[in-house]
């Protein structure tokens, strides 16, 4: 799917009501909102490895990280770095450490994934007990399991930890509080997801079940993960459409939802990010990145 220039968009927004555009301002709001829960839970990890640093810079640092993984290839690749390389340098956390936080709230995000996914299956299914069952007994088995699951992200991410750091990180399951906390931020980042698609949906007078948008949000998050492009441009776009219209959603409809969606995850972003970037003091470790 090709860019389209702010012409759509514009188009988009003067056909909607009233009403409509209240629903996709709640529906950027819960985006903001998720930004903000994402450096809410780092904070919680940092300090569970001792590392104490404000949440205001944590958010600025995450707004800024999120502009940089919408401008560079593969996703997520760039601002991650940028994220332990701020902190490292202007918060004065080992790169070790800043990692390991990094990668440990990838690794939460695993119990609302597979909640999604039970879901998205339970869309297409009718036996929704069996499926609750089955995740309870999943969860079980991810905690009991969750040292090994740690080892085995370290290693899929090929991340370079010593055996002080990699006690360090297995020890953060010995502090409920923390997990429990990272765990939960996780699935309502997740949740406020589906929300928002839901409430971009509703704009349009569609009000589709949330286990249908569960499919969507999984959809999207491949597609994310799939993406070689910048911010997963054209992408992300062209799967999302497709997706939609592979379930029967009516063309137009499905082309009105995708645009919007990605008004508010990709371009708003970009430009919030960008501005956070340039007044917070990252411009320095940004030109410092791209010299590498």
């Amino acid at each position: 799917m090709e860019m389209i220039d702010i012409s759509a968009y514009t188009a988009i927004l003067t056909s909607l009501d009233g009403k409509a555009l209240e629903l996709l301002g709640i529906a950027v709001a819960t985006y903001y909102i998720s930004v903000f829960i994402y450096a809410l839970r780092w904070k919680i990890v940092l300090n569970g490895l001792g590392k104490s640093i404000p949440l205001t810079d944590l958010l600025k640092i995450n707004l800024s990280s999120i502009f940089v993984n919408n401008i560079t290839p593969m996703s997520r690749g760039g601002g991650e770095i940028l994220r332990i390389t701020w902190v490292s340098k202007k918060h004065r956390v080992p790169v070790a450490v800043s990692t390991v936080s990094i990668l440990y709230e990838r690794i939460s995000e695993i119990v609302p994934v597979l909640i999604l996914v039970v879901l998205g299956v339970s869309y297409f299914a009718t036996h929704l007990r069996l499926f609750i069952v089955a995740l309870s007994v999943l969860m079980v088995l991810i905690w009991f399991k969750w040292d090994r699951i740690v080892v085995l992200s370290i290693r899929l991410f090929k991340i370079k930890l010593t055996q002080d750091d990699l006690v360090r990180m297995l020890e953060l399951k010995r502090k409920p509080t923390v997990n429990m906390l990272t765990i939960g931020l996780s699935s309502t980042v997740w949740f406020l997801d589906v929300v928002r698609l839901k409430l971009i949906a509703m704009a349009f007078g569609w009000n589709p079940p949330i286990t249908f948008l569960s499919v969507i949000s999984l959809a999207n998050l491949l597609f994310g993960l799939l993406a070689f492009t910048p911010g997963g441009i054209g992408i992300v776009e062209g799967g999302l459409l497709g997706t939609l219209t592979y379930f029967g959603i009516p063309s137009t409809l499905a082309v009105s939802v995708t645009l919007l969606e990605r008004f508010i995850s990709y371009v708003s972003s970009t430009i919030v990010g960008f501005i956070t970037l340039i007044t917070s003091g990252g411009v320095e470790i940004w030109k410092a990145l791209r010299s590498r």
